[in-house]
């Protein structure tokens, strides 16, 4: 997840090029060894390769709520697959 430029409504995506879309749901954030999963958050999404982008604002508001601990902890079932090397 990568911190968008701010105001450009037709951002690129830095991977592929292509065109990215505004979208609101849940993405995962991994910050140090944390995983975070953030719901009902405005991002940009290539529709292509799939990178997401939050805005610098959205970025530094949830690190502020990080920082300051406001968040709840609950407990999922992930599946955790083996590589094969």
């Amino acid at each position: 997840m990568r911190a968008s430029k701010g105001g450009d409504r037709s951002m690129k995506c830095a991977a592929c090029g292509n065109e990215m879309v505004e979208k609101r749901g849940e993405i995962d954030l991994r910050i140090n060894t944390k995983l975070y999963l953030v719901r009902n958050v405005c991002y940009e999404e290539c529709p292509s390769c799939g990178e997401r982008v939050l805005s610098p604002r959205e970025s530094q508001a949830l690190y502020e709520k990080i920082k300051h601990g406001e968040f709840v902890e609950e407990i999922f079932k992930i599946p955790v697959l083996e590589g094969t090397c």
